[in-house]
């Protein structure tokens, strides 16, 4: 009986491998088209470019539109073309000769694929209108200003008009929660960052996203959720509180289902995820993050698995008067660290030399298994990963009330699944509280409940306790250990809440090396107790900021 399932598994595996491979042959052609080659910079012409990409990458079709963005991708230009040559050597996918760098070639290629358009006034705000009847209707968006710069758009019939049709900004949103929203997808929204609230080059980034929520019927906005202006929130950057939006936002999340998957992004960053978690929604920050309908298309298509992450333990004995320093890549909760190869660090010939933890979100291999695979399957031994922020889309925990227990248990189950088996769960700023005890405790007990009684996580990091009377490292009851980050140094202290961060140009910008040794070696001194080993946590951003 034991050689008979066996050999069935033996079977089964060879039959599916069979079936992948006659996936990647079938995988055939795709368009690689250069947005700076054709110039574009004008936000509705991108509108209309993703838009067109969101349509013609298609579910349980083979993906067939990749963008190169090229600088107007901050996180690393060069990421695109990377990616190409990936496919072509790793995923049997060839990139045909592109149309002609115009809109109106690209548009042409590929006629077929949508049904006409819908029409929409240079207002602002009636284009997020249109990019949602896009999704629902097959339609590509235009405005009479597109359709006078590039003629071929006049070929198309329109079949949808939202010209003249709202008196400002809130009755275009009254008009598409009414008439709109119980059509579009459940599990996911999209917020623009448009506005003047937002940090502009952030704000200009988001749009090269929504080519997947197009493709997957979400419904489009472009809101700012400050309810009121908090000083970590607005301090002297002249934003100002948009209540009635907030209002409007708040509306959209409460009518998907709990813990509704929030892409693009919005600033404030504190009020957005903060009004976010209280609503029920989770934030996947997706600015400068292009191309994500092809990665879901393609995953769709070939039925690929997320795979469990390495753990790599050398084995090492705990040594009582050693501190260990855990240097973490980033906060994790973004698709735009995975799609930008972590802004490229990963691609660095010195990844492997030194232990670093890279921060990432297992819910995204749930999303885009390809893309997640990708760092899974090639990991070094000194490239170990943590879970950020808090297990499964970055939320406050401390935000979420009545929705805790559910986005928790949802944590557990893909720590389980996926790992990492390390969460971070702290926000990087003292400003904010951190994670109290009670609901550290509280999390553990939930993310056990969803794990199938596996001992997830195996480690909590908390940004920022120290700042609120936590100890830097102490043990939950059942034995779960937690590792607080300094964000508070000694007297004369200048970094805002950021002592060990090694992102900030606040480091000494001619020997920034010393500058961070100082500063870990003043921790050490701080917080090592006598016969006690020290962890210590010290975050960084891969040269974002510095």
């Amino acid at each position: 009986i034991s050689y008979q399932r066996r050999m069935t598994r033996i079977c089964a595996t060879v039959v599916a491998v069979l079936a992948v491979v006659c996936l990647l042959d079938a995988v055939g052609a795709a368009v690689f088209w250069d947005l700076a080659e054709a110039n574009i910079t004008n936000y509705e012409e991108e509108t209309l470019l993703y838009g067109l990409q969101g349509l013609v990458n298609q579910l349980n079709a083979p993906p067939e539109l990749f963008f190169n963005t090229g600088k107007e991708n901050l996180d690393f230009p060069a990421s695109d073309g990377i990616w190409v040559k990936y496919f072509e050597e790793h995923k049997n996918i060839q990139f045909t000769p592109a149309p002609k760098a115009t809109v109106c070639d690209l548009v042409s290629y590929y006629k077929d694929r949508f049904d006409g358009t819908v029409v929409y006034d240079s207002d602002g705000y009636s284009v997020y209108i249109a990019l949602t009847i896009a999704g629902l209707d097959n339609v590509l968006p235009v405005s009479d200003a597109l359709i006078g710069n590039h003629t071929c758009l006049k070929e198309f019939a329109v079949k949808s008009d939202l010209r003249g049709q709202f008196s400002d900004k809130f009755s275009a949103y009254r008009w598409a929660i009414d008439t709109l929203l119980s059509r579009t997808s459940p599990k996911l929204v999209f917020n623009a960052d448009h506005y003047k609230n937002a940090v502009q080059s952030q704000g200009a980034a988001t749009i090269m996203s929504v080519d997947y929520p197009i493709q997957n019927k979400a419904f489009i906005m472009d809101l700012c959720p400050l309810w009121k202006c908090d000083p970590i929130d607005c301090g002297r950057s002249g934003r100002i509180p948009t209540p009635r939006e907030t209002a409007l936002f708040v509306e959209v999340l409460r009518s998907k289902k709990e813990l509704v998957s929030v892409w693009g992004w919005s600033d404030p960053e504190h009020a957005y995820t903060n009004i976010t978690s209280h609503a029920g929604g989770v934030v996947f920050c997706t600015f400068s993050t292009p191309n994500l309908s092809f990665w879901r298309s393609l995953s769709v298509y070939l039925r690929t698995k997320p795979i469990q992450l390495p753990v790599h333990d050398l084995g090492r004995r705990l040594d009582d008067k050693r501190v260990y320093v855990m240097f973490e890549t980033n906060e994790g909760d973004t698709p735009r660290i995975l799609s930008s190869q972590f802004t490229g660090a990963w691609l660095s010939e010195d990844r492997g030399t030194i232990p670093i933890s890279w921060a990432l979100d297992p819910f995204i291999g749930t999303i885009f298994p390809d893309l997640y695979n990708f760092y899974a399957g090639n990991a070094s031994m000194n490239d170990t990963f943590v879970d950020g922020v808090d297990g499964a889309g970055y939320v406050f925990l401390d935000s979420l009330g009545d929705h805790a227990m559910a986005y928790e248990i949802r944590a557990g189950h893909i720590l389980s699944e996926l790992g990492p088996n390390v969460v971070d769960v702290g926000v990087a700023s003292n400003k904010w509280p951190a994670v109290t005890t009670e609901e550290l405790e509280e999390y553990a007990k939930n993310t056990r409940r969803g794990s199938g009684k596996k001992r997830v996580p195996s480690a909590i990091l908390n940004a920022c306790g120290t700042a609120w009377n936590q100890s830097m490292n102490f043990w939950l009851e059942d034995g779960t250990p937690v590792i607080n980050s300094v964000c508070v140094g000694p007297p004369g202290d200048t970094s805002n809440g950021h002592y060990l961060y090694y992102y900030r140009d606040y480091l000494n910008q001619s020997n920034p090396e010393k500058d961070l040794a100082s500063r870990i070696l003043w921790a050490a001194n701080e917080y090592q107790r006598k016969n006690s080993p020290l962890f210590m946590l010290v975050f960084g951003g891969l040269g974002l900021y510095g």
